[in-house]
């Protein structure tokens, strides 16, 4: 009876490897993944727990609440022409939720720390964080991955990377290609060459510095010896450490969720999002209030795409910068653009040229203010003056000086040659105190 039983059990777990292998094949060689994977005990596991009604009702709704989000990164896939299964990390990362917890912590749909952001050139300072912008950070990551595959040479081990870093996958893989080359070729352990590739692992795990020397390591037993083999590391990654445990796991959802995908079981995965995104130029010093406004779009909702702006303004440091708006109101922005004025824009960028600014217009304004009333008479002659500059400005054309960076109100009338007082007084200017956009009207 045991006998039969065990027999049983052998031929169910043959027709179950079978029946992924024949449906599911395309996934497994997208990510270069040796049939046997879908035999490993754990994948089995995952993929019972994942493809549960339960777990499927709830990553369908999950997917059905982030459609915008999750059709950026599968267009994004499509057309970089990434392995499936890519489109499951922000799943895994951040269930597709465009976020960020700190200033040092993971951002975006990708999860992305500050350092891995620079690396791939996403800005990220106090005005901008490109970590959060839904297609520049969707790119960065397609450049990321394609970069450890290169390196790799297998997507599986590229996504894996992607978990736990370039360094630890190498040094996981050479190990593994070494322990495996000994097993087949024992007589060759004192070998010159195998000594050195011992002391670089060494030196590699001491230092995390001679990555190179990992990959030729790699390249030369693991490929070309060919001793590298995967179902050999997976079988003896528990003894041996050669990737952390969670990275494998890591893998083995994204597999499974590629498969319950292909198996058109996430229904919502290809729920059409309320719009797609168009990528436009917006001046800088625009407030995002005034361009949700102006193309008739509830403010919530349009910071809601455009979270890579911190502020409430287009960053005043370049020209213009790029920010996103339904496909459906591009011909509005195009025709409104041109009406909404840029706001008034500090022109002291810098923290402390900021508080240096500021102390000394605060000593302008107490100057202006310690007036006795002794000088009464003379403040009821300037009135006079005043009044005049002001009947002159209703009767003349002014020259209009529109405020750049650097421009100060000494410097303006030093460059049109008029009395600093008299234009403050027509510009109605308590201090010298002027902002970037600011239009000075200069009466000669």
């Amino acid at each position: 009876m045991n006998k039969i039983i065990f027999i049983i059990f052998i031929l169910l777990n043959a027709v179950y490897a079978a029946t992924l292998n024949e449906i599911d094949s395309k996934v497994l060689k997208e990510l270069d993944i040796e049939p046997s994977f879908l035999s490993n005990r754990t994948f089995k596991n995952i993929f019972d727990e994942y493809s549960s009604s339960e777990n499927i009702s709830y990553y369908n709704n999950m997917l059905r609440k982030s459609s915008l989000n999750a059709q950026i990164v599968k267009t994004e896939i499509k057309n970089e022409n990434l392995p499936d299964a890519v489109f499951f990390i922000p799943l895994l990362e951040s269930s597709f939720v465009n976020q960020t917890r700190g200033k040092n912590s993971p951002a975006g749909i990708w999860q992305f720390v500050p350092e891995t952001a620079s690396t791939l050139k996403l800005r990220n300072d106090e005005f901008i964080d490109e970590r959060l912008d839904l297609i520049k950070s969707t790119d960065a990551a397609s450049l990321f991955l394609n970069r450890y595959n290169d390196k790799l040479d297998k997507w599986y081990l590229a996504l894996i990377a992607y978990n736990c870093g370039e360094g630890r996958v190498i040094e996981g893989v050479a190990r593994a290609s070494l322990d495996r080359y000994l097993e087949l070729n024992p007589n060759m352990s004192d070998n010159p060459n195998i000594l050195g590739y011992k002391r670089s692992l060494e030196e590699y795990r001491r230092t995390k510095s001679g990555i190179k020397d990992l990959y030729n390591i790699y390249n030369r037993l693991g490929k070309q010896q060919a001793a590298y083999s995967f179902d050999y590391l997976l079988d003896n990654n528990q003894e041996k450490k050669y990737l952390p445990e969670s990275s494998v796991v890591y893998l083995n959802k994204l597999v499974a969720f590629s498969i319950i995908s292909n198996r058109n079981l996430f229904k919502s995965i290809n729920n059409k999002s309320k719009y797609k995104l168009e990528k436009v130029k917006a001046n800088k010093g625009l407030q995002l209030r005034s361009i949700a406004s102006a193309i008739g779009m509830d403010y919530e909702e349009f910071k809601s795409i455009n979270k890579h702006i911190k502020k409430d303004t287009i960053p005043s440091d370049s020209r213009n910068y790029s920010i996103y708006i339904p496909t459906e109101k591009l011909d509005i922005y195009n025709q409104r653009m041109s009406t909404i004025t840029p706001i008034k824009q500090p022109i002291v960028e810098n923290s402390k040229d900021r508080k240096k600014e500021e102390k000394i217009n605060s000593k302008d304004i107490k100057k202006e203010e310690k007036v006795s009333s002794k000088d009464s008479k003379t403040k009821e002659k300037q009135s006079a003056k005043d009044k005049k500059l002001i009947d002159k400005k209703d009767s003349d054309k002014p020259i209009i000086h529109v405020v750049k960076k650097g421009d100060t109100l000494d410097s303006v009338a030093k460059k049109y040659k008029v009395d600093i007082k008299k234009l403050k007084v027509v510009n109605s200017k308590k201090s010298k105190l002027i902002d970037i956009g600011d239009k000075i009207e200069i009466y000669k």
